[in-house]
Parts: structure tokens; C-alpha cells; sequence
């Protein structure tokens, strides 16, 4: 088998739909933000993505969306009426599965029941809040719009909608972050019995407002005790990790993000999106134009990039590989995802290098820690 034999129809599918725009840009961001959002500016942007939807229905092969996200930027930036009007339009369209997934982010300093109720009552029906930290110096040193006071009463609004499911962005290895101070955060998350946690390690990625400054971050020693103390932590309140940045209580994953470590197809409309598609023969990545008035006056065009058999095993490794429990070979089979017999050869490579295991694609404990390193076997 090689990548011409992949059946499309047989991969699962997710939605992104980006929605660009943020108060600030917060300094460690990298991601495609705006910060100029002029009157009618929403309603332009929403019918842009309503033609790169229609447009990309070829992608689809049958298929329905299982998961779908709104990112950004700051998606609660964007009306109510402006988010139901998209998931209307994919349900009119008859493209989401009755089960889909349909998670959306906050900012905490935008959080109101109103708008919470409004956005549910539209079938969003998962959260993901980005506190990023409990702390207020932490905060004042990531430079964040929001304050401690948003997170608490941003959660207790939160608490009063017990149909969906909510995700806590927290982030560590932060410019003067004690070992207390995290070790509080998380104390605080788990006081309110959130089944998902997402932690991220703080990285100063190049075209960042802190890329510029010298920065004194956390040494490696630090950065390992704030992780030892997140497993002692987590696990204590039951809470698992299941994925390099991602925790759970009773096995309640994102979908959303599962099927992108499980290599699964993806569409991203909106400024900037990127996509994973499986066609006939081969697998494309696509990204949007990233300018908000580029991608408005022309929602079609897209950078394409192709999967090659060369790059495909490091491709899939550098996906797969985050999967902390891994993955079996019967159930990639399952999913039409192609195993090429160099991967297999690599797998063999990393067993004897004690980093994978060999009857199914999963990192060691050690391989785990030193991930980088496993995944560049198949490099």
C-alpha cells in the first residue's frame, strides 16, 4: 500500500473556522491575530467563510464534520448572532454529524451568562477558557488583557451551564513564576472539578513581542519540577495526561484535537487557517491568505503544500507520537492510516534505542520524556 491506495471517505474530518481578531496582541503569541476590527467587519468576514465553506465541499467526499473549533484570536470577541449564523449554515448545509463536537474559545474578561447562554442555545456545547494563570503577577508578566477577578467570575458563570464540557487553558515556565505560584494554579483548577486541562510550557517563538526582549525563563531544573509537581497534582484529583499538553478527568479528550494527533483530516476556513486533506493519491496542507481583508476578497485562494512519501513518516510520528497511551496498528488500520514499511523499520530503530515501543506506535516513559528525540528517528 503507499499514499496513492488512501481512501478519503474512510478518514475522519474536523472543522476549523478562525475568527482573527484580539484586543492585543499578548507578547508570546505567534498565532494570526488582528487587532483593527471596524464596523461590519464580522459580518464581511462571515460570508467569506460561507463561500471558502461551499467552496471546500469537494474536500468533503461524503463526509461529515465530527468536531468543530472556533479559534482565534478571540472568538468571544465576535457576536452571538455572527456564531449562530455559521453553525446554522453548517447544519443547513447537512455537513456536521448529530454528534459533532462544537467547541469554542474565551477570553475570561469577555465571559457574560448572556453571551454564554446565547452561543450554547446556538450549539456550542464546549469551552475552552484561557485563564492562563490564577495568579496576578504571573499575568502581569505574560501581559494579559484579563485579570484574576475575570477568571474567578468567569468560572462562576461557567458553573451554572452543566450542559457542556469545558476545557482550562494554563500555561507554565513563565518570567518569575514560582514553584508555589503553579503549584496554586493548579490547586485552584482543580477546586472547581473541570474535567479538562490544557498546560502548556510557555515558548518564545521567533516573531513575538518577547522573542525581542531578553528574557530570563525558568532553567530546565525548574521546568522539571513544575512538571513532577503537575503529575502529583493532577493525578491526586483524577486527572490524567493523555497527551503532551493535555489532561482529563473520566476520559473526556477533545475530540477536536485528538483528530489531529490521530492524523485525521482537517478544514480551516477563516484568516491564515490551515488544512489537512486526503485526496485521491496524495495528502495536501493548505493555508489561507492571513490578512483579514486578503482572505475577505478572496476566501478560495489557498498556499498548497503536498505530503510527500519522503516527509510522510516524520509527518505522521511528529502526530501520532503526542498520544501518550499510543496508538495500535489495528486501530490505524482502522482510521486508513497508511504505515509505510520504513516506519515500520523506524519503529524497530526506536525499540532498540529504548525510546518506542514495538507492538504498537507508543512512546517508553523515556521516550516520552525526550520526545523530540523519538520523534526525530523517523526524520
Amino acid at each position: 500500500m503507499s499514499l496513492k491506495k488512501l481512501i478519503p471517505s474512510k478518514i475522519p474530518i474536523s472543522l476549523y473556522i478562525h475568527l482573527p481578531w484580539c484586543e492585543k496582541k499578548c507578547p508570546y503569541c505567534d498565532f494570526n491575530i488582528n487587532i483593527n476590527k471596524s464596523k461590519g467587519d464580522e459580518e464581511r468576514l462571515m460570508i467569506a467563510i460561507f463561500y471558502d465553506i461551499e467552496d471546500s465541499l469537494r474536500y468533503l467526499n461524503g463526509r461529515k464534520f465530527s468536531s468543530i473549533y472556533f479559534g482565534g484570536g478571540t472568538p468571544s470577541l465576535v457576536s452571538s448572532k455572527i456564531i449562530k449564523k455559521i453553525i446554522n449554515k453548517l447544519i443547513t448545509l447537512q455537513i456536521i454529524k448529530r454528534d459533532c463536537e462544537i467547541n469554542f474559545e474565551l477570553n475570561p474578561k469577555e465571559v457574560t451568562k448572556d453571551y454564554l447562554a446565547e452561543i450554547i442555545d446556538s450549539g456550542v456545547n464546549r469551552v475552552s477558557l484561557g485563564i492562563q494563570s490564577f495568579d496576578q503577577s504571573t499575568l502581569n508578566s505574560l501581559e494579559r488583557n484579563h485579570d484574576s477577578h475575570d477568571s474567578f467570575k468567569a468560572l462562576d458563570i461557567l458553573s451554572e451551564f452543566k450542559s457542556i464540557e469545558a476545557s482550562i487553558d494554563l500555561i507554565y515556565g513563565i518570567m518569575n513564576q514560582s514553584l508555589s505560584s503553579f503549584s496554586s494554579d493548579l490547586d485552584t483548577f482543580c477546586l472547581y472539578e473541570i474535567n479538562h486541562l490544557s498546560l502548556y510550557q510557555l515558548t518564545i517563538e521567533p516573531n513575538t513581542i518577547f522573542y525581542k526582549k531578553e528574557l530570563r525563563i525558568p532553567e530546565d531544573s525548574v521546568i522539571e519540577s513544575m512538571e513532577s509537581i503537575a503529575n502529583k497534582v493532577l493525578n491526586k484529583n483524577n486527572l490524567y495526561q493523555y497527551e503532551v499538553s493535555s489532561w482529563s478527568r473520566n476520559k473526556k479528550y477533545s475530540n477536536h484535537n485528538m483528530n489531529y494527533w490521530m492524523y485525521g483530516d482537517y478544514l480551516g476556513v477563516g484568516p491564515g487557517a490551515h488544512s489537512k486533506i486526503t485526496s485521491e493519491g496524495s495528502i495536501k496542507r493548505m493555508v489561507k491568505l492571513k490578512k483579514v481583508n486578503s482572505y475577505i476578497e478572496n476566501p478560495a485562494k489557498s498556499l498548497i503544500t503536498e505530503i510527500d512519501n519522503a516527509s510522510y513518516d516524520l509527518d505522521l510520528a511528529m502526530n501520532l507520537l503526542r498520544i501518550k497511551d499510543g496508538i495500535s496498528f489495528d486501530e490505524l488500520k482502522r482510521k486508513n492510516i497508511y504505515i509505510s514499511k520504513s516506519f515500520k523499520e523506524k519503529i524497530l530503530e526506536g525499540f532498540n534505542r529504548g525510546l518506542l515501543e514495538k507492538d504498537a506506535i507508543k512512546a517508553t516513559s523515556q521516550g516520552y520524556k525526550f520526545l523530540n528525540d523519538t520523534v526525530n528517528i523517523f526524520s
